[in-house]
């Protein structure tokens, strides 16, 4: 663990799956999958229409999706702490496909029908990334959790 510590362990573990997360999302984007950036998405929550094709609603959505999933990897580390190791890949994607029902489909998906209509393609590229997002848990897990080492 990242020195003894099972939250800072958790918020890396999560920082870098979002990165997975996000470069998928960003592969769709540029092959014109999607038409938007998860961080336009997740600024919905926040910003007025008329600024979410803005600079600044990039920056606002990235500071509030990288303390999101600093969070749930922390949640997720526990989890697996209390969980155990076994079928992590299942338990990684499992976490993360509940995280994008609760997220995208009941706090966000609200305000993103209403601000930011997606094409049925957008919406899939969202749910991929997040399957994504549960497998790099599981890897970043894999590599920086060994059992035994909770504090």
């Amino acid at each position: 663990m990242v020195k003894d510590s099972p939250i800072l362990t958790g918020v890396l573990i999560g920082v870098l799956a979002d990165t997975v997360k996000l470069g998928v999302n960003y592969l769709a984007f540029l092959l014109g999958y999607t038409e938007v950036v998860f961080w336009q998405i997740v600024a919905t929550n926040v910003l007025p229409e008329q600024y979410l094709h803005t600079a600044s609603a990039v920056v606002i959505g990235a500071v509030a999706d990288l303390t999101v999933t600093g969070l749930l990897g922390v949640l997720f580390l526990y989890f697996i702490q209390f969980a155990g190791l076994d079928f992590l890949f299942l338990k990684g994607i499992g976490f993360a496909m509940m995280v994008w029902v609760a997220l995208m489909g009941t706090v966000i998906g609200p305000s993103l029908e209403a601000k930011l209509p997606q094409n049925p393609s957008g919406v899939f590229v969202t749910i991929v990334a997040h399957f994504f997002f549960g497998v790099a848990l599981a890897v970043f897990t894999s590599f920086l959790f060994q059992p035994g080492e909770e504090s």
